[in-house]
Order: structure tokens, then C-alpha cells, then sequence
């Protein structure tokens, strides 16, 4: 048996602490439950993974993707994020690039766009402050950026007249998770004709039609347009939307998967597929998998080796797909 993640909160679809919580201790004390599929949002995750973790649970998020579920913090190694994982051994995997992978591919992305100088913001949350570390870091390596950033000041916080204070560049990073129209456009008045990059947070429903007053705005997303998805893919959106009508959510094939790979992993375990170690084991030994999402193993600290990313340019208030994108590798 395993379990996907539901809630609702405040009477509307999305997530709360205790719905989260309730939801992985429900199935942590089924015990036929093998594995946990979610949570969709890294949030939830946050209060999920500490439970079915102590049950020793496998659970496979379709788009939970922040660093600190699967590593303390940003370049920790292999080193094990106890707050979120407190036994001390891995049960969490995702599907889907993490955040730092996001941010290297829109590194990699303005690189390309020959960008010569960037200045990087974030809106200080946890998210924010990743992307824009992760972004600046890659920049970094690749060249983008020739100074280092001085210690422990990896980005500015995004705010009202503080783009005043950098020297001109011909591009800005904004990492934000909570997109504000007023707060990133006044933030980054100054940038003129500069292009903007920013995180798929933007992609979020009516999010990104309010930011029509910004300079040339270009999206990196974690999830891979529909249009990139491989032969498998293609024939899985196909398949869709004869059933349902419609056209599959960006995150559909990932949910598909996170399900299937869970699938694949109890059939690996062979005699000891209902033993909930023997899952987790087999789930980490994933290897050159052929999936819907494109080929990919599952590494050493529960991330997926796909390295096939989105970037749409705002066209109209819309995002339209202009490139594929990958990560560091």
C-alpha cells in the first residue's frame, strides 16, 4: 500500500502545517502503508518527511524540490539534513531538478545569452535566498560573475531604490518565492532595458501577468515544458487528454512518475517488497531509469540526475517557452 498526499486548508485547496503532519502520521501507523508519494510543495514536505522518515517510509515527491530536504544547506556534500530526516538515514527522493539546479541553469542560461555583468536579489525567504546563492555561486564558476561574492553577503535583498545602489548591468537575478508586483517592479525600476531572470515561482497561476511593467523577463523552470517531454511523454499527454479533456498542469507527468518510480522500486525489491528498508534501498539504487520525464538515476542524496529544464521569455504578460535548459552537471 502507499499513500498520496491530500489537503485543504482554510476551506481551499492548498496546504497546512497540521493537514501535512496528520496526513504522513495516518500513514506512518498503517502498517501495510510502503511508501508516501508528496508532498507537492516543499513547505508541506517540511512537516511530512520528520514522520514517515521515522517510520522509515520511502517517500517520492513529484515537485517538492528545495535543497534543505535533502542536504542541511547549500553545498553541504552528502551530509544528511537531520531537522527533516532525523533518523539519520535517507527516505526522501524527488523526481524533479532541485533549486540549486534551477538556479544553475539560469546561470548557465544568461551565460549563453552573453550577459556580461549581473546583479542578484532575492526577497529574503529561505527559497529566495537559495536561488540567489545557488545562482551567484554558478555564475561564478562558469565566468558570469569575476568577483567573488564577499562572505556571507551572497545577494542583495530585494527592495524598493536598492538596484540604485549597484553599478549598472546589462541583467538581474531576482530570486523570490512570493512574487509582489509593486515590490519586484519598484525593486528593479533602475534596470531599464536590462533582461530580468527569475525563478519558476513566477509561473505561478495570475502571477506573472502583473509584472508587465518590467524590462525583457525570462522564467527558469524546474519542470520541463510539455513540448521537451521525450516519445514516453508525448505519448502520456496524449493519453491525458483523451481521458480527461484537457490539457495536462506542468506538473502531471511528474506526479505520473514520482508514482511510477515508487512502483518500479517495490518491484526491485522483489520477495521484500512489503518490507519498508528493502523499498527505500531499492528506490535509491534506481539507475539509468527510462521514464516519461527522459532517462535518469536517482544520486546519493535522494535528487534526480534529469537534467532537462525549462526557460520561458514573458511575451504580453504570457510565458511562452523559448528554450531548453540544463543544469551544472
Amino acid at each position: 500500500m502507499f499513500w498520496l498526499s491530500r489537503w485543504t486548508y482554510s476551506g481551499v485547496p492548498g496546504w497546512g502545517p497540521a493537514a501535512a503532519a496528520d496526513n504522513a502520521r495516518r500513514a506512518s501507523q498503517d502498517s501495510a502503508t510502503i511508501a508516501y508519494i508528496g508532498d507537492f510543495d516543499s513547505g508541506a514536505t517540511r512537516f511530512s518527511l520528520p514522520i514517515t522518515n521515522e517510520a522509515h517510509i520511502l517517500q517520492v515527491s513529484p515537485a517538492s524540490s528545495a535543497v534543505d530536504l535533502v542536504q542541511p544547506f547549500l553545498g553541504a556534500g552528502d551530509q544528511i539534513p537531520e531537522q527533516v530526516q532525523p533518523t539519520a538515514e535517507r527516505t526522501f527522493g524527488r523526481v524533479i531538478p532541485s533549486d540549486e539546479a534551477q538556479a544553475q541553469a539560469g546561470a548557465i542560461w544568461a551565460k549563453r545569452l552573453r550577459v556580461r555583468s549581473v546583479n542578484v536579489f532575492s526577497d529574503g525567504s529561505p527559497f529566495g535566498r537559495t536561488m540567489a546563492a545557488a545562482f551567484r555561486d554558478e555564475s561564478q564558476v562558469i565566468g558570469l560573475m569575476r568577483q567573488p561574492a564577499p562572505l556571507g553577503m551572497p545577494h542583495k535583498k530585494l527592495r524598493c531604490g536598492a538596484s540604485a545602489s549597484f553599478r549598472h548591468s546589462d541583467a538581474y537575478y531576482a530570486g523570490v518565492a512570493l512574487p509582489s508586483p509593486s515590490q519586484v517592479s519598484c525593486a528593479l525600476a533602475p534596470a531599464g532595458s536590462s533582461r530580468v531572470f527569475a525563478t519558476d515561482a513566477m509561473l505561478a497561476p495570475g502571477v506573472v501577468g502583473a509584472f508587465g511593467s518590467l524590462p525583457v523577463l525570462l522564467i527558469t523552470s524546474a519542470a520541463q515544458d510539455l513540448s521537451q517531454l521525450p516519445p514516453a511523454g508525448q505519448r502520456f499527454l496524449r493519453k491525458f487528454r483523451q481521458r480527461y479533456g484537457r490539457e495536462p498542469g506542468r506538473f502531471a507527468a511528474y506526479g505520473y512518475e514520482a508514482m511510477a518510480v515508487v512502483l518500479d522500486s517495490i518491484r526491485r525489491a522483489g520477495e521484500a517488497g512489503a518490507d519498508r528498508d528493502s523499498v527505500v534501498n531499492a528506490f535509491f539504487d534506481t539507475t539509468d531509469r527510462d521514464s516519461i520525464l527522459g532517462r535518469y538515476s536517482i544520486d546519493d542524496v535522494g535528487n534526480t540526475t534529469l537534467n532537462r529544464l525549462a526557460g520561458y521569455r514573458v511575451v504580453h504578460g504570457r510565458p511562452v517557452f523559448t528554450t531548453s535548459l540544463s543544469a551544472a552537471p
